[in-house]
């Protein structure tokens, strides 16, 4: 996985932010939108930060 891909470009969010606030504690797509704000705007990319919060938990 890339950590430097951007995720959601309505906010300039990449992977390797997602991973971030996942680490902190931020494990649904709500929480990563509160913390990062990606998913906020278009709402095109939550389908994605879903997707890596489940690799994430592996």
């Amino acid at each position: 996985m890339d950590l430097n891909e951007t995720i959601c470009f309505c906010a300039d969010v990449t992977a390797g932010d997602i991973k971030k606030a996942y680490d902190e504690g931020h494990t649904t797509v709500d929480a990563i939108g509160e913390a990062t704000e990606a998913g906020t705007h278009c709402g095109g990319c939550q389908d994605r930060i879903a997707e890596l919060l489940e690799k994430f938990a592996k």
